[in-house]
């Protein structure tokens, strides 16, 4: 379609570069690297705002899901009473989770956009100073992991809402089947989640590149790279926490992910380096370098910036005290959970061992489920839209669930008529015995 299309000159996207009237390409950035981090900070924007509308889709869903189960009663320690169902503890290990990821989650991206506007700032200003090309870089990396990280834990946290909803979740006007189908394209615009994922391994194995160089290691304005300086170090730690009460303290998976950050870009840069010595070219080594490696490497980086982010806030001097200790439990709740997908590796690379360490890191995210019940409906008061946005009858505040399904039923069009097929089958119904047989 664009086959032989003149674009005018005035109308080129030329911030970074330009092409003079005598055809020359021209930019301000000499530098190959600056000029590609001052165009990656670009496109960052659309990542940056797929990250918050994921986490506005994971919110209705867990404020649906968890009101629904604090007031749908069902079985009991006996016969005569009945309890809410989120005094499971399969239900509480099912949503609370995504609850934390939300909290932690929204935090990341209101920081993230704040972050970009300040990136904004200095296009806008103009600055080509090498702590702007960093910061561009650098949002570009959390933008393109933050994007997969956010849209696949709303793409499953919808779908496990709609589950543990039952027969309720599944009705088109509690509205858990939409969320669900609104989130799967923010899996693949603005890039394929798993492709995006090879950016942000790029950057950290850059950094690893540039270490081993005189030059020495790039810097990360927004500090999301800072504990990298301490590599070494790093790897030489080993899981010790005693019982289940230490584990509890968001500061164990921290350092955990640290080790697991660490741990997988030592070995992705090594199956990179394997594999060019095999004959491989830079491509095949990339492309034979990803699955159990870099793209791993890619989510347990954003994985511990987002809990690294959450977790200095809800210890900040500016959280108010009283909300603390509740917070606090979310971001450690969040930390484990997702730690606890990576415990293979973390036993495969020797941080942790024996079985004991698995069981604690288990006891503690059901007893931080259990500890957040209560404050389950309040947390989700918090983050729940007005209902007339929510739009879910059995996600409103008032907790009358059965009453607002009735009445949204009672409110459908044309409810209380028959259906225009009625008559064809069964008003005009045949008479038994009517119909003989001709043989």
């Amino acid at each position: 379609m664009f086959h032989n299309v003149r674009i005018p000159k005035e109308n080129l996207l030329n911030r970074t570069g330009d092409i003079t009237a005598e055809g020359t390409y021209t930019s301000a950035y000499k530098d190959l690297k600056q000029r590609l981090g001052a165009s990656l900070g670009a496109l960052s924007s659309g990542r940056v705002m797929i990250i918050a509308m994921s986490v506005v889709n994971l919110k209705l869903a867990v404020s649906i899901a968890i009101r629904f189960s604090a007031t749908r009663h069902q079985f009991g320690p006996t016969d005569e009473k009945e309890i809410p169902v989120l005094e499971y503890q399969m239900q509480q290990w099912r949503l609370i989770p995504y609850l934390a990821a939300v909290y932690a989650l929204d935090y990341f991206s209101k920081s993230l956009f704040m972050n970009f506007i300040e990136f904004h700032i200095g296009l806008i200003m103009k600055d080509k100073s090498p702590r702007q090309i960093e910061l561009g870089r650098e949002i570009h990396a959390l933008s393109t992991s933050g994007k997969p990280l956010s849209s696949w834990l709303a793409q499953q946290g919808a779908q496990e809402c709609r589950e543990a909803c039952g027969g309720h979740g599944y009705l088109t006007m509690n509205r858990l089947g939409d969320i669900r189908n609104d989130n799967d394209p923010n899996c693949t615009y603005e890039g394929d989640n798993n492709v995006l994922l090879q950016q942000t391994s790029n950057y950290l194995l850059s950094w690893l590149t540039a270490r081993g160089q005189d030059s020495g290691p790039m810097t990360s304005p927004l500090g999301s790279l800072d504990y990298l300086e301490g590599y070494d170090h790093i790897l030489r730690q080993k899981f010790t926490v005693a019982d289940v009460h230490d584990c509890m303290d968001s500061s164990v998976p921290l350092t955990a992910y640290k080790w697991l950050v660490c741990y997988l870009l030592q070995e992705s840069f090594q199956k990179l380096r394997d594999q060019e010595q095999s004959g491989c070219t830079e491509f095949e080594a990339k492309n034979n370098s990803q699955v159990y490696y870099c793209h791993s490497l890619a989510i347990a980086f954003i994985e511990h910036t987002v809990l690294q982010r959450y977790h200095e806030y809800v210890h900040s001097a500016e959280t108010p005290a009283a909300l603390q200790p509740v917070l606090q439990r979310l971001c450690s709740l969040y930390g484990l959970w997702s730690l606890h997908k990576h415990m293979a590796v973390l036993y495969q690379g020797g941080f942790v061992s024996g079985e004991k360490a698995g069981r604690l890191v288990q006891d503690a995210i059901l007893e931080l489920c259990s500890e957040l019940k209560d404050d389950a409906v309040a947390l989700v008061d918090v983050i729940a839209p007005p209902d007339f946005i929510l739009n879910s009858p059995i996600g409103r505040a008032d907790g009358e669930l059965y009453k607002n399904l009735w009445s949204s039923v009672l409110q459908g069009s044309k409810v209380l008529e028959r259906p225009s097929w009625w008559a064809e089958f069964c008003a005009n119904k045949p008479v038994v015995g009517r119909l003989r047989s001709r043989m």
